[in-house]
This record gives structure tokens, sequence and C-alpha cells, in this order.
């Protein structure tokens, strides 16, 4: 006997139940092989991006003035094991013929380097050559400025219109970081690599620099090395050294949640079609229990009905596992570009093996799995009972089920932690029925009946009758519907969290940095039209000693006088001014995120590197703040100088009045200081950037969960044809006594919009309460959030289930319809 050909005639028997089963396998493993592939893809990536792009240099050599003697960078070529580069940036205008652009689309910092060609720089080049001692651009730019090797570009500098050939082009790297095309020019500057010479000639800067980078040639030697840059630095005045340190956990601290839900959100595909294979092969089994009996009977055993419905099973894991692994591929790598995207990570490759193995062997296995119950129901068919002529029993749900859920949505209150969702959902599962039940005599007794009448009441009567069945579908859908509000909740609720502490102490409603600031710029700055107040302030990254690791943590140096207008924190048991004039010199405030990272207590210290050395500086307080992404530090402004040395500033607050719009404060600002300045952001920019990243992140998981909501909808329509076929006998008697197409039609469709109604609603409820749930305990970027339902989330999503639904329903409902009066008497 071949049981892989009697396996396929089965499957041709019932070919559309058969393709709806392949389809919830497909989606399933293309979703949990795309989320697995693309998240090791980005795990793998993400470090090895922020190395190349921001650790190409192992040390800075920095200056306390705006510029330094280039003297230096000669005295340090002379030191082994090491190479390095002198740096000296400054900001400009292209001049672009025929281009009608705006002076703020054209600016351009202009980074002159000692050398091009070197391992610190580590430019790829795409065309030409290093050497030249011309500009180098990169892929990016060249494209949209539409220029090529050789042709010549031109610059405002302080020394007129200079013109320089492009000498390379280059695959865009952080060094060189512009926008990708003139609309984005608008809020980022263009970047461009020059040898050091023509900065310093353009600019009447002979002989000076702003920053050296070393980078090692041998990482063993790298204390040795550091040994030696520490007793250097002490030669001169007004330099200091910093090693490069690269923060992977506050770069991308929000990762480890949006991985999980991803996680979540992936694996609920196959999940739920184990639900439907479970559910298809159970009815099936139940449907042939007949055919079992008579195979029985003629000589075959339980192995062989087992191994022929487990050939079954396994055609079908094969085709749709085989099929997913291709659409997840593809699935995969677009996944990857879209977090990449969001992340601005520009290079990776994919990482597909440990995605293969799971999404193959859950593939394979998860449906043998789920066929395994009704496989022994098969096996176990009586033929003594078949021959019976039985009614079949109504489905009783378990009592002990319904407790052990309760018990299971119950403990998500006592876990803080995301994966809450997996006993909750289990819970959901095992209490289902009897919320079916309820709901559907209340639909029965307030909505079927009152409004659809014959066909309502019908119904009604065949959603109780296959109360198992109906409810296993219903559930399908209902774990999506709570998973897409929880997401879609979270994501609003949040956004409305940081956009509220972001303007709440951005310190006013514009943040200018300058390639320093010169003694008349601040009174210049505040004479400008629309602009009500300003300030200067000192910012610097510094080192900080964290057990045996390093860190950078951004510090501000903050005056009393000012920090109340120009609120770059909160502090939430005194004001700004007062928390700031308690400070003594060797104390300091931590933001929350720096303090979780800290790990300390207040009064105990940490170690920062200034100009004197490691200095321990007491933590005092914890506040509130949206700079740097929430991860800072404040101390007092003369103490900052006298630790940092910094004798010049870079950033300025503005404020401006209620008549001037935030665009309108930009260009007048820009148009009074030109190309020197160098960045200007604004808190808008930041919420704006903070919704492209969440709203991009939640997009993603809520479009997962659609994905298993769609196979929700191969469930609904699996069981309604599952119970048209059934009915048929009954659907024939009814037409015989006059009951019209339409009828029979609404009766089908009404019973898949019960199964919705049920779904989406049981969805909601518990979809809230997970919102609730996660409200106590959830935070991003240190923020949490208060509980809130937005009812246009909740309605959009009840219409989408809905829709869902009802779309299900019309395949079943068309064959019903369709059915000859004449077949219909004669089936069995």
């Amino acid at each position: 006997m071949n049981h892989w050909l009697v396996a396929w005639r089965n499957l041709m028997r019932r070919k559309l139940r058969s393709f709806l089963m392949i389809v919830s396998i497909v989606i399933g493993v293309a979703s949990t092989f795309a989320v697995v592939a693309a998240v090791d893809s980005a795990e793998k990536a993400f470090p090895i991006f922020l190395k190349n792009a921001f650790g190409k240099a192992d040390f800075n050599i920095n200056g306390t003035e705006a510029y330094f003697s280039e003297e230096v960078h000669q005295d340090i070529k002379k030191l082994e094991s090491m190479s390095s580069i002198a740096v000296l940036k400054e900001n400009t205008n292209i001049e672009i013929e025929g281009a009608n652009k705006s002076p703020i689309q054209k600016r351009v910092v202009l980074s002159g380097y000692s050398d091009l060609d070197t391992p610190v720089t580590g430019f790829k080049v795409v065309e030409g050559s290093l050497n030249n001692g011309g500009a180098v651009i990169t892929d990016r730019t060249a494209r949209v400025w539409k220029v090529n090797v050789g042709d010549t570009i031109s610059f405002k500098t302080d020394s007129g219109i200079q013109s320089i050939k492009v000498s390379a082009i280059v695959k865009y790297t952080v060094e060189l970081m512009g926008p990708s095309s003139w609309s984005m020019a608008n809020y980022h500057p263009w970047s461009v690599a020059v040898p050091l010479k023509v900065v310093q000639d353009w600019y009447r800067l002979p002989g000076k620099i702003d920053n050296i980078q070393v980078k090692v040639k041998d990482v063993s030697t790298l204390k040795t090395v550091e040994s030696q840059l520490e007793q250097f630095v002490k030669n001169y005045d007004g330099i200091y050294m910093q090693p490069v340190v690269i923060d992977f956990e506050s770069t991308f601290k929000t990762l480890d949640s949006f991985f999980l839900a991803l996680y979540i959100a992936g694996f609920l595909g196959i999940v739920l079609s184990a639900f439907i294979i479970f559910h298809s092969f159970y009815v099936s089994m139940k449907e042939r229990k007949n055919e079992f009996a008579v195979l029985k009977t003629v000589g075959y055993t339980p192995s062989d009905i087992r191994a022929m419905v487990l050939a079954e099973v396994i055609l079908i894991s094969i085709l749709g596992t085989t099929i997913g692994l291709l659409l997840g591929y593809a699935f995969g790598l677009g996944l990857k570009s879209l977090i990449f995207l969001i992340y601005s990570v520009y290079e990776g490759g994919m990482v597909l093996m440990k995605g293969l193995i799971l999404s193959a062997l859950a593939g394979l296995l998860v449906p043998i799995l789920a066929a395994l119950y009704p496989m022994r129901q098969a096996v176990n068919v009586s033929v003594i009972e078949v021959v019976k002529e039985n009614r079949a029993t109504a489905f009783k749900p378990s009592k002990w089920l319904a407790f052990i859920g309760i018990l299971l949505i119950a403990s998500g209150f006592f876990i803080k932690h995301l994966l809450l969702i997996v006993p909750l959902m289990i819970g959901i599962i095992f209490v289902f029925p009897y919320l079916f039940k309820l709901f559907e005599f209340f639909l029965k007794k307030v909505v079927y009946k009152p409004l659809f009448r014959f066909s309502g009441e019908l119904a009604a009567n065949n959603l109780n009758r296959n109360l198992g069945r109906t409810s296993m579908t219903s559930v399908i859908l209902c774990l999506g519907i709570t998973m897409i509000i929880l997401m879609s909740s979270l994501n609003s609720a949040l956004l409305q969290t940081y956009e509220k502490v972001i303007y709440s102490s951005y310190g006013g409603n514009l943040d200018i940095m300058f390639h320093h600031v010169e003694k008349e710029d601040l009174e210049t700055l505040k004479n400008i039209e629309g602009v009500d107040g300003a300030i200067t302030y000192s910012m610097q990254s510094v080192i900080w000693s964290l057990g045996d690791q390093k860190r950078k943590l951004p510090v501000y140096g903050v005056g009393e006088e000012w920090i109340d207008r120009f609120s770059l924190f909160t502090s939430p048991d005194m004001s700004n001014s007062e928390r700031i004039k308690q400070l003594q010199s060797d104390e300091i405030l931590l933001d929350k995120i720096s303090y979780d990272v800290w790990g300390g207590t207040f009064g105990e210290s940490i170690l920062l590197d200034t100009l004197q050395g490691l200095k321990a500086y007491k933590v005092v307080g914890i506040v509130d703040s949206m700079k740097n992404s929430g991860y800072g530090a404040f101390m007092k402004e003369e103490a900052f100088k006298e630790s940092f040395g910094l004798k010049y500033e870079r950033n300025a607050l503005v404020i401006k009045d209620e008549d001037t719009s935030p665009l309108e404060l930009r260009k007048r600002i820009f148009d009074q200081f030109g190309e020197r300045i160098e960045e200007m952001f604004g808190p808008e920019d930041w919420v704006a950037v903070i919704k492209a990243t969440f709203t991009g992140s939640f997009t993603i998981i809520n479009g997962l969960v659609v994905l298993a909501i769609i196979v929700s909808g191969i469930g609904i329509t699996n069981t309604l044809l599952i119970s048209v076929m059934e009915r048929i006998r009954e659907i024939g008697m009814m037409r015989a006594v006059g009951v019209s197409r339409r009828q029979i039609v609404g009766m089908i469709l009404l019973e898949g919009l019960g199964i919705g109604l049920a779904a989406t609603i049981i969805g909601s409820l518990f979809g809230i309460l997970l919102i609730y749930i996660t409200s106590t305990f959830l935070e991003v970027s240190s923020l949490t959030f208060d509980f809130g339902i937005s009812w246009g989330i909740i309605f959009a999503t009840t219409l989408f289930g809905l829709s869902v639904s009802l779309i299900s329903s019309f395949a079943p409902a068309s064959r019903a319809a369709k059915t000859k009066l004449s077949e219909a008497l004669r089936y069995e």
C-alpha cells in the first residue's frame, strides 16, 4: 500500500480545506523565518556598524580652545605603534549653478584631513583616488549633486568662492554623512572631505587643527598606547586625550523590547497555524470515521491508519514549509532593510541559519504535533460504535481548563515583563469557550433574533451547536485582536509621553550648535526678530568609568540663573534653579537612564575622566530629561569648566516669541549666522524622529500581527466550509420548504459575523487589560506611560476584525447558496 499516494488523494478530496491549511503554514513559517533572520542580522550588524562608523579611531586628542597647533600632530606622528590624522572642520555653502536651492539646503561640513588614505578614515573607494589632492564625497552625495570624479565643485568660504576637483567617490560613511535628497537637506548638512591644507588656506587658519584621531596598529598594545598618550598630552597646555568609547547599550537601548515584541508577533503566526491544523484534522477525522471503520473491517491495522493520516500531515507540512521558507527569505530581506532604515544602520548582511532551522522545524513539527490528537481519534475508531446510529455528543467546555485559564490570566498582574503576554494568551484560550457561550446567548437575545429574525436565530443556534469548533476559531482571531490593540496603544501612549517630556526638557524652541561661539554671538542672537531669549551652555561627552567598563556620558554645565527658563531637565521636588544652586563642585545630577545604568544609590560617587585625571562626583539627585535621548548628567557650569577645561561653548538655546513659527525662527537665525551653524535642532524635530522610529517599529510588529489575523480569517473560512458541508442535507431541506438563497447566505454570513464579533469584543477587552498591566511596569528609555484607552484604535481594530470575519464568510456562504437541491438531498 502506497501511503503517500493515498494521503495525496485524501487531501485532494477536500481541495479548498487542504489549500487553506497549507496557506496557514506558509504564513506561519514565513513570519517565523523573517523575524528570526531579521533580528539575528540586526543583532550581529548593529555593533559592527557602530564600531566601523564611530570606532575607527581608538583615541581622540581635543583642545580646550576652538583650535590648537598642528605641531601637536607632528609630534604624535613620531610615536610608535599608532597611526594618526589631524582634522580641521569648518562650515560652508556649496555653490551650484542653475540650482534653485535655498542657502539652508546648501550647507556643507568641510572636513580637512592630514591624510585621506589611512585606516583611521577607512574610506572605501568606489571611483577615483584618495591621493590626488582633491575632494572626497560619498556615492549618495555624488548622485544628488550629479557630479563625477574630475568634476569641479565650489564653496563659499572666508576667502571668497573656492573651487576644487572631485578626486574620489566613496561608499556612504558616517564621517561623510549627508542627506539623501535636496528636500532632506533642509534638515541635515552635506559633508565633504578635502586635504587639511585646503581648509587651512580657505579659512586663513595656517597650522591650526581642532582634533587628532589616533588608531593603534596592534590591538594588544592598546593599553600601552593609552599610557603613552596620557603622558604626551601633559606636555602641552590646552589639549586632552579621550578614548573612543562605543556604548552599545545606550545607543540601541530600546531594541531588546522591540525584538521581543517582534518574536512574539512572528511566532503568533505559527501558533495560530497549529490551531487551524488541529481543528481541520479533528473535523476531518470525525467526518471520515465511517471510512476508518470500513478500512478496519478489511484488514487495516491501527498502525496503517496512523501512517496514512501521518502521511497527509507530512505532505501538507512539507508543501507549506517549502513555500513558507522561500517567501520568508524575501520577507526577511524586506524586514531587515526596514529595521536598518528605522535605526539608521547602513550595512550588514543576512544571518539565515538559525532562522532557517527554527522555521523549518516549526513548519514540519508543529503541524504534526497539532494533528496528534486527531490522529489518535482516527486510530481509536470503534467499528461497533460506527455501525450503531449514534447522535453526536454536544461539546462541553472543561471546567478545570477554565480554572487554570483564570489563574494564568491573573498571573499577568504579577509578571513585570512583556512575556506576560504568553501566559495571558494561554489563559484566554482556556476560558474562551465559556466567554463565547455567554456572548452567543447575549448575541441571540439582544441582536440576532430582534434584528434578523429567522436567519439570525438559525445563525445563533448553529454557533451554539458546534461550540467547540466555533469558539476555537473565534479565539484565533481574538488573540490577534488583543495583540494589535496592545501594540497600537503602546505606540500611541509612549509617543504622547515622549512628546510631553521632550517639550518640557529641551531647553527652549531651538538648540543651535556652532563650531564655536564668539563673544558677540549671544547678543546678536538675542537681537534677531522673533527671538524672545537666548543663552549659551557647555556640553562635553566625558569618559565614565563604570566598574571595568568605560562609557561616554554627556555632561552639561548649567547656570542657576537661567535653568528655570531654559529648562534642560525637570526636577520633581524643587525648582531647577534651586536644584542647581544646592550643588557643590564635586556633586552631579543624573537623569533616569544614566542613573539606571549606573546602578548606585544617592550619596555614592561616579568616576569621570577630567583634565586632572579620574575624579569622583557624588550623585545627589535624579532628574527627567530628553537631551541626548534622556542619557546625560548635569553639574554647575563653574565646576564643569574647572573639571573639563573647555574655554569655549558651542551650543545656544533659543526661545521664540508667540508670533514666530519654528521654521521662521530657523530661517532668520541661519540668515544671520549662515555657514557658521553646524546644526539646528528643535523639540519638534526630536518628536518627529521619535515618532518615525516608534511608529516604524510598531508598524512592523502590527504588520506581523495582521498576518496572524489573516491566518485567523483562514480558520473562519475553514470552519464555515466544514459547517456547510455537514449541513448540506439540512440546507437542502430548508430550500425545499421555501427558504431563499438570500436567507441561506445571510445565515452563513451572520455565523461568520458572530465569530468575528465575539473575537473583537473579547479581544478588545483583553487588549485593554494588557494595556493596563503593561502601564504599571513597562519602561522605554526610562519613560513610563499612563493607562489610557484610544477609542480610535479600538474602533479601527474592531472594524478590521469584523471585516476579516465577513470576508472570510463569503466563500462558504456562496457555496451554501449554490448547492443544488437534488444533490443536497442525496448527500451522505
